[in-house]
């Protein structure tokens, strides 16, 4: 007995299950081909948004990386030409400083040469016995006698000497007035163009990732404008003559710290009564000696010594004759029109009195105060010294600067930077040629321009005031000025507008 399958099919009868299979299996074949048409427009949207959000982001980069390229090269820019302002502040402050200590060491330079030649007249004094040494040992004490005996152990004047001294201070005045002044001037005169120079030159190499430090590169080539809105060094330190009160007060007070140049004055008189007339009067031992600078800047050192015998007669009762021990004058003053008193003084002082007496010319001749009775200076050894005055070439006192009154106490900067470009490329021009054609936005889309600004002050700052809790004065004599970035919106509101 056949099957039922084969009975249908000799019979010419396919069995229904398979004629359902077939038809399942066409319609999914159907309906795969249908699927594979939609998906492809689908892969090829999702692969534009791929290829938009890379550019985007490309773009995105781009302009990210120049923003805070352009942000860190304001940044170093401002902050780099207020450090050159702090450095020319401190320059200006070790120029101050050299110039008052040349003037000291010329202070010290003319009052040795002054030492030298009173020593030296005072040896020549003690060799003539006028006055006697034994007679100023037993009046005043044996110190004195010895010190007025020391004098001839260095022999006459040493010529030699004097004229190196004298060549030392040429040197000295021509270091302040020639080297130190041309320095100054030349700072002074160049200041602004190299803060500008710095500051254009920091900010071309730290702008973008590769152009920027390409030699030659300018602020045209990288699209940059770089705008000062507020600059406070024009006025901030002027020049002031030598003869200020203020550099006269400073120069006195360096001298004061060198006992070398202090005044040398003393006094000494002898214990007992001379004379029963005026018993309250003694023989006196005067010693004088200065170191002086005009405001012009002329030195002036003058060293004396003289011995005042009491005497007395019947015309004009007790006075003091002056016996000159020791003098010297060395100075860079010239008067330009001496009085006729003081010429008939420096002609008419006679060396010694053998053929008139000591008072009688004081009375005829010496004007000024001149007191013989109850004085207290050399005035004919002041003479003798004013006839053999020893003077020295100078230019004077030299200009010094100094911060300009009514000014603040630190110097702010402010700058803006404006870089124009569309997205700022900061790729190579490979890069700019490979992307720029297939993925560049239209010029509505292009940034055109980035914008950046910063600001730095240069301040003063000394030690103390950090380790001993006060705040010194800013001044141009003490060198420490610093720089720092400061917060753009602490300048004045109408400055910040370029």
């Amino acid at each position: 007995m056949m099957p039922v399958g084969q009975a249908l099919a000799s019979a010419g009868q396919e069995p229904k299950c398979s004629r359902a299979g077939q038809g399942l299996a066409e319609r999914q074949s159907l309906f795969a081909s249908d699927a594979s048409g939609q998906v492809l427009p689908l892969g090829l949207l999702l692969c534009a948004l791929g290829a938009l959000a890379w550019v985007l982001s490309l773009n995105l980069g781009r302009l990210v990386h120049n923003k805070g390229s352009l942000l860190r090269a304001t940044d170093a820019a401002v902050y780099s030409a207020a450090v050159v302002q702090a450095r020319a502040l401190n320059l200006h402050a070790y120029l101050n400083r050299a110039q008052l200590a040349q003037q000291v060491a010329m202070a010290h330079l003319i009052t040795t040469a002054s030492a030298e030649r009173y020593r030296a007249t005072l040896a020549q004094q003690a060799s003539r016995f006028n006055p006697p040494a034994t007679l100023i040992g037993f009046l005043f004490a044996p110190q004195h006698a010895a010190a007025y005996l020391s004098a001839k152990a260095g022999g006459v004047t040493d010529r030699v000497a004097l004229g190196q001294l004298a060549q030392a201070f040429a040197r000295h005045d021509e270091v302040i007035h020639q080297v130190l002044e041309r320095v100054r001037h030349e700072q002074l005169k160049r200041l602004m163009a190299v803060r500008q120079h710095v500051l254009i030159d920091v900010l071309v190499k730290n702008v973008g990732a590769s152009g920027s430090s390409l030699k030659g590169t300018t602020t045209e080539a990288l699209g940059l404008e770089a705008n000062l809105v507020i600059d406070e060094l024009p006025g901030f330190i002027s020049r002031f003559s030598g003869s200020d009160a203020r550099w006269q007060a400073l120069l006195k007070r360096a001298s004061k710290k060198y006992g070398f140049l202090d005044d040398r004055n003393q006094t000494t008189r002898n214990l007992w009564a001379v004379n029963i007339k005026c018993p309250h009067k003694r023989h006196e031992l005067r010693r004088k000696g200065s170191t002086r600078v005009s405001p012009k800047g002329q030195w002036s050192v003058q060293d004396n010594q003289s011995y005042h015998a009491l005497r007395h007669n019947r015309w004009i009762g007790c006075y003091q004759r002056e016996y000159p021990m020791g003098w010297a004058l060395v100075s860079n003053t010239v008067r330009q029109h001496p009085t006729q008193n003081d010429n008939d003084l420096l002609n008419d002082a006679p060396q010694n009195f053998s053929q008139q007496a000591f008072w009688r010319w004081v009375g005829e001749q010496a004007q000024g105060g001149w007191n013989i009775f109850s004085g207290g200076d050399n005035h004919l050894a002041r003479l003798w010294a004013k006839q053999a005055e020893l003077r020295w070439a100078t230019q004077g006192l030299p200009s010094y600067t100094a911060l300009t009154p009514k000014r603040g106490a630190s110097l702010r900067l402010g700058l803006v930077v404006k870089q124009q470009s569309a997205l700022v490329h900061a790729g190579t021009p490979a890069e700019e040629r490979r992307f720029a054609a297939k993925f560049s936005p239209t010029a509505a889309e292009r940034v055109q321009a980035l914008h950046s600004r910063a600001a730095a002050e240069t301040y003063f700052e000394a030690p103390s005031s950090r380790l001993l809790g006060f705040t010194a004065a800013p001044s141009l004599f003490q060198p420490f000025w610093k720089a720092r970035l400061i917060d753009y919106s602490a300048l004045p509101v109408q400055s910040k507008t370029p």
